[in-house]
């Protein structure tokens, strides 16, 4: 995962890899459109559910801080987003407009990437590429 500093909804600035350094991560970079909207609130639904299994989720959108704030408002979610508005972490994701998923172990290394992910599916599949069947 790159090292680079976006801001948080609260406008705090924090680094990317610093986040996916602690602990399994799923990273989204939101992307734009309607398919985005359907896969914050997808995540929403299960950030819990995340958190008990010990897998960060942490997600990146092109938009102002502000601009998240009315999404996290107007979606009810129940995460922050920081804002990749220059897209340095996009671009350096390779990432353009659609959403990308990516699951990333607890030391930073991208273990499996999603390209236009569909919630239906996604946590299984970003879980177990973090924590394999034996």
């Amino acid at each position: 995962m790159p090292s680079v500093g976006l801001r948080a909804t609260d406008g705090v600035l924090m680094n990317l890899r610093s986040f996916v350094g602690k602990r399994p991560s799923i990273v989204v970079v939101a992307g734009e459109g309607p398919s985005r909207d359907a896969l914050l609130v997808a995540l929403s639904e299960i950030c819990v559910r995340l958190d008990i299994a010990g897998v960060g989720l942490l997600v990146v959108s092109t938009h102002s801080e502000r601009r998240q704030r009315e999404l996290i408002d107007e979606l009810k979610l129940c995460f922050a987003m920081l804002s990749d508005e220059r897209r340095s972490a996009a671009a350096t994701l390779g990432v353009a407009d659609d959403p990308v998923a990516f699951a990333v172990s607890a030391d930073g290394v991208i273990l499996d990437i999603v390209e236009r992910p569909e919630p239906r599916g996604l946590l299984a599949r970003l879980l177990e590429s973090i924590n394999p069947p034996a």
